[in-house]
């Protein structure tokens, strides 16, 4: 009888702490957002969970002079991994030269789903090179071309972070960036977006105390159908009313070669990684629907 008690303790150990494992995490914002695991990812695994992600943009190759790689993209040690690399010459072939797309490999993310209104976090830390290392979300109309590329219609954007490890120029040095982006269809990733309506209050920027390369930080977003906030480290930075953002999108995670911003990365700083911890979103409860997407014309 003792031996069969303990087991029984044993047994029951062990389900309770495997119930606990499994409780998804609680939202720093309470009990008026609920977690939606289809939209988020600890990213514990030996590769990228195909259900969830793309480990490309299935309508953006990159922006001159990268291209986004699936080589670059990998789970490893409890983290995501996106690089950036540089390409070899053997790499490059007649018509990356041509178009420009010939000098660095780089990477990206995108959630086969959308969401709208919630809180989304991921901690990361940036790769120490001159790239720009983003988490946002994005393109309502990836499944409709009908309504992307034609004119009549917007795209909304939220950049809830944009960071550069190892900037060129000190006024970039430890600079956090928050932006929003409303582009007129045609839209056309990197090569067709130049048309933007004008938002107030559309961009915000900080100083940290920190070194984006150095560790891991939270970086989040809190969507409502009122507001759009930014918080780093659970601490609120910026805030703006939401003026337009009703359409679900995808999250976006990537590590980007900009040029006109922050310049190219050195060679001898390649190949470099950004680290995601992991990706937690959690749904608005009680929230209005999103606003559907327009009919086909």
């Amino acid at each position: 009888m003792k031996r069969a008690a303990i087991l029984t303790a044993l047994v029951l150990a062990t389900l309770t702490l495997t119930a606990n494992a499994q409780e998804p995490p609680a939202c720093p914002l309470g009990d008026d957002y609920e977690f939606a695991p289809d939209m988020s990812d600890e990213f514990d695994g030996d590769a990228l969970d195909d259900s969830k992600w793309f480990d490309f943009n299935p309508a953006w190759r990159g922006r001159k002079p990268a291209l986004f790689s699936r080589n670059n993209v990998c789970v490893s040690d409890g983290a995501l991994r996106l690089t950036a690399s540089q390409m070899k010459p053997e790499e490059v072939d007649v018509e990356m030269k041509a178009r420009g797309y010939d000098k660095f490999w780089k990477s990206i993310v995108k959630s086969k789903n959308k969401a709208a209104y919630g809180y989304y976090e991921a901690r990361c830390k940036s790769m120490k090179a001159c790239v720009c290392n983003a988490f946002w979300l994005y393109d309502p109309f990836s499944e409709r071309p009908d309504i992307k590329y034609r004119e009549g219609e917007y795209s909304e954007e939220i950049d809830i972070l944009e960071y550069c490890g190892k900037p060129h120029s000190e006024a970039y040095n430890r600079v956090y960036y928050a932006t929003v982006h409303q582009y007129a269809t045609p839209y056309l990733e990197s090569i067709v977006n130049k048309k933007k309506a004008k938002m107030p209050n559309y961009s915000f920027k900080t100083k940290t105390d920190f070194d984006f390369w150095a560790d891991y930080h939270t970086f989040a977003l809190a969507w409502t159908p009122e507001s759009l906030r930014w918080f780093v480290d659970g601490k609120e930075v910026f805030s703006r009313e939401n003026d337009v953002f009703n359409r679900p999108l995808h999250i976006m995670l990537d590590c980007e070669i900009m040029s006109d911003w922050f310049g190219e990365p050195d060679p001898e700083d390649l190949p470099a990684t950004f680290s995601v911890d992991y990706v937690r979103v959690w749904r608005l409860k009680n929230a209005p629907e999103p606003q559907a997407l327009p009919e086909s014309k």
